[in-house]
């Protein structure tokens, strides 16, 4: 996911910042959209930094369903000016650069029925020292759990490939061959490919 605004800054040099260094602490939110099921992996800052006593802030929080209540996702315990996921960090100067964290531990399953995600961005310099150019959240898709049940005849819990023809149904990629049946050795013609793909991947015209 990489935030975008209309708002640019420039430094003087020639260099457009993405936001521009106006006020003080994660003054930036962006709700994140992501599939339901997919597994964070890592939260990145791409920053500008000059500052020997600012720094750049990112935080990505998981939320309640109602956003009543946010959890940040704690990535660099070492952030000079609060307990955030990333920042540049203090006496740190390099310019353009960036801050990666890790959340491959933290096993974050995205929930997208219990739970909503956010991002938070800013900075604790308003003088043109630092400023954000964006975030960016990496994350792998899954497929679902197996199911302790069978939706389909022909294809028990036992079948070695009961869990994929579940995550296919409740997807709403395919609905069986007929009679409750999936008919999983039953060879697949190019039009019901069509359908298959078309499904799974959300084609649609432009």
């Amino acid at each position: 996911m990489v935030s975008r605004s209309d708002a640019t800054h420039y430094d003087g040099t020639g260099q457009l910042f993405r936001y521009q260094t106006n006020a003080t602490g994660l003054g930036l939110q962006a709700t994140l959209h992501l599939p339901g099921g997919a597994r964070i992996l890592s939260l990145q800052l791409d920053y500008y930094d000059t500052s020997l006593t600012g720094e750049v802030l990112a935080e990505l929080d998981v939320c309640s369903y109602d956003g009543s209540s946010c959890v940040p996702q704690l990535g660099f315990l070492a952030c000079s000016d609060a307990l955030v996921t990333a920042c540049s960090g203090n006496v740190n100067a390099p310019g353009w650069s960036n801050a990666y964290a890790d959340l491959s531990g933290a096993n974050l399953v995205v929930d997208n029925y219990l739970s909503g995600y956010r991002i938070l961005a800013g900075n604790t310099t308003n003088d043109g020292g630092t400023a954000i150019w964006r975030v960016l959240v990496g994350y792998v898709l899954e497929v679902s759990p197996d199911p302790p049940t069978a939706s389909f005849n022909d294809v028990p819990t036992s079948h070695p490939f009961h869990q994929y023809v579940e995550a296919l149904f409740a997807s709403q990629v395919t609905a069986g061959c007929g009679g409750n049946d999936y008919c999983p050795d039953s060879p697949l013609t190019r039009g019901q490919m069509a359908v298959f793909l078309s499904k799974a991947l959300g084609l649609q015209w432009p």
